[in-house]
């Protein structure tokens, strides 16, 4: 299994002086790191027989983990299987099991040693595995060998990589917080959104500044390009509902693209996602649901996830099927709700 990329996530906005991410503009000390971590996740794997979209999510009931297949040669995207499980804690429920989905695809879970923390997914001692007519193609989780004896797969080496991984987080005056590997070590990618009467937005890795960009009103979205240690990425964000809209349910966008090779201005503003992707329907029906907020007390619908996203940097993209036939890369988006 290809884990090149693992990612692991740590992260009201009143008017224009307080912003997700930054800190209040009256205060002159600088931000201080709070670990907070998304509401939902979803990693998209890319594999010879198609993609896989694995979401995980958690609110005040639980959480739950949900798997869309979008395979190869199927006649309709309509027709690729999916299938969910609730991981309800303090309630008995069944740990570990399979289940058959179209055809001769089965998956496979356990997660009776499953360890967790803030974050909606397991940090150890679970897998989770789906084959196809007996081969494994996606395997997640550190119990390797245990879900080869459950599963009784052939294949051992399978040809699986996260090519995308989209988070969502609700979230005040805080700064957020991701780990990346790239460039062969795990590196801390921290964004900092001031705004206040001198907006600004900084990106920094492994506490070192990579990029600032001054007067944020007139610069609330746009794409630069970076290299981290001979590493290309390319660094896009929208901002602009932070900054303009008063709407409670708007979001900031911030995408990072790790590059395995070098590519010109024209490939890296054509090769940004849709957002109408695999797996994402989930996400916007978990979200407009209210399912993920951290109180029972919201109720609002958060419309603004299910629109054609006119202000978003995704207005960019090709579409992700499209990028699939030529990966470069791994990409993460970050969604930043305000409430």
């Amino acid at each position: 299994m290809d884990s090149s990329y693992q990612i692991v996530a740590k992260a009201k906005h009143r008017h224009y002086y307080s912003a997700c991410f930054g800190r209040p503009a009256a205060t002159a000390l600088p931000p201080v790191a709070v670990a907070t971590y998304p509401n939902l996740a979803t990693s998209l794997y890319n594999t010879h027989l198609g993609l896989f979209a694995l979401t995980w999510s958690r609110n005040l009931f639980g959480r739950s983990f949900h798997i869309h297949f979008l395979l190869n040669g199927l006649s309709s995207p309509h027709l690729s299987p999916s299938f969910q499980l609730h991981i309800k804690p303090f309630v008995f429920w069944k740990k570990h099991g399979s289940n058959k989905l179209h055809n001769n695809v089965h998956i496979f879970w356990d997660f009776s040693k499953a360890k967790f923390g803030s974050g909606p997914e397991p940090r150890s001692g679970f897998y989770m595995a789906a084959t196809v007519n007996g081969e494994m193609v996606l395997l997640v989780g550190d119990l390797l060998k245990e879900a080869y004896s459950r599963t009784r797969a052939r294949n051992k080496y399978m040809n699986m990589n996260m090519v995308l991984r989209r988070e969502h987080v609700y979230c005040g005056n805080k700064l957020y917080i991701t780990k990346a590997k790239f460039g062969g070590k795990e590196r801390e990618i921290s964004i900092d959104c001031r705004i206040g009467e001198d907006p600004r937005l900084y990106f920094s890795v492994d506490n070192k500044r990579v990029l600032q960009i001054k007067h944020l009103r007139w610069k609330f979205r746009g794409n630069e390009r970076i290299e981290v240690d001979g590493v290309g990425v390319a660094v896009s964000w929208d901002v602009y509902n932070w900054l303009f809209d008063d709407d409670e349910d708007g979001y900031a966008l911030y995408m990072f693209k790790f590059e395995k090779s070098s590519l010109d201005e024209e490939q890296l503003n054509n090769s940004m996602w849709s957002q109408q992707s695999c797996g994402f329907g989930f996400e916007t029906k978990m979200m407009k649901k209210g399912v993920l907020r951290s109180s029972s007390s919201s109720s609002s619908s958060l419309s603004s996830a299910s629109s054609s996203c006119s202000s978003s940097v995704m207005e960019w993209a090709s579409t992700e099927q499209n990028e699939m036939k030529d990966p470069t890369g791994f990409s993460l988006l970050v969604y930043a709700w305000k409430t």
